[in-house]
């Protein structure tokens, strides 16, 4: 934009602002570009969060450096938007941001990058963070990883609300295994016991010495036989 290389373009910010709904990468570079410099992070946080079309990545890596903290953390939040989890996760931890790095850890479902968190806050006795960790990222931690952490680091106490969960969790799922195979178990018995009435009143059919009855006449099937030839016969 020539407005841009003449460096105007605080004189057109209303009128940016104005047309940003139709959403033009341009208009959207060049609004990003001025509440940086007007260190207006709330309004960038709304026009990031509204408007997508920029080149995001570069974006963020311009924001990493930044002297105010809430731009850092902008640049954070659009790398966890766009699935760079560890880059933000990094960029927390270097502000020291950690709810938000426990929060990204998280969003990632990543078994390694939440591990690699916990093991940064025991490392550098942060054992309030250690336990709310556990909390947040219960699903991505493995539990020998939190004991092992725990028991290395004489932080047990932090790490039982999470272990009384997990043992209650895989307790439940026992349980409930347990009565789905009984359940099996009692279907295919069941199935057992049908097949064998039934193996049972066939073979007390065949064994009944009044069986002839069942074919429908008096005579049996021997005299129906000879019924029938003396009947081909005749004609």
């Amino acid at each position: 934009m020539e407005m841009r290389k003449a460096q105007h373009l605080p004189l057109i910010k209303p009128y940016l602002v104005s047309v940003q709904q139709n959403n033009i990468k341009a208009v959207n570079e060049a609004l990003n570009q001025l509440y940086v410099e007007d260190g207006e992070y709330e309004n960038l946080q709304v026009s990031i969060d509204t408007f997508d079309n920029f080149d995001q990545t570069g974006f963020a890596r311009t924001l990493e450096e930044n002297e105010l903290l809430e731009f850092r953390r902008i640049s954070a939040y659009i790398y966890k938007r766009n699935g760079k989890f560890s880059k933000s996760v990094e960029l927390s931890k270097k502000d020291q941001l950690y709810k938000d790095a426990m929060t990204t850890a998280c969003a990632s479902k990543t078994q390694e990058i939440g591990e690699e968190l916990l093991t940064f806050f025991v490392e550098n006795e942060l054992k309030e963070c250690f336990g709310a960790c556990l909390y947040m990222c219960y699903d991505i931690i493995r539990p020998d990883v939190a004991l092992e952490l725990a028991w290395r680091f004489n932080i047990v106490d932090f790490a039982m609300p999470f272990l009384i969960q997990t043992f209650r969790e895989y307790s439940t799922r026992i349980s409930k295994l347990e009565d789905e195979n009984q359940e099996l178990k009692e279907i295919a018995q069941n199935e057992k016991n049908e097949q064998i009435e039934q193996q049972q009143v066939e073979q007390d059919v065949l064994q009944d010495p009044n069986q002839d009855q069942y074919f429908g006449m008096g005579g049996g099937i021997n005299e129906f036989n000879e019924n029938f030839n003396q009947f081909e016969n005749y004609y």
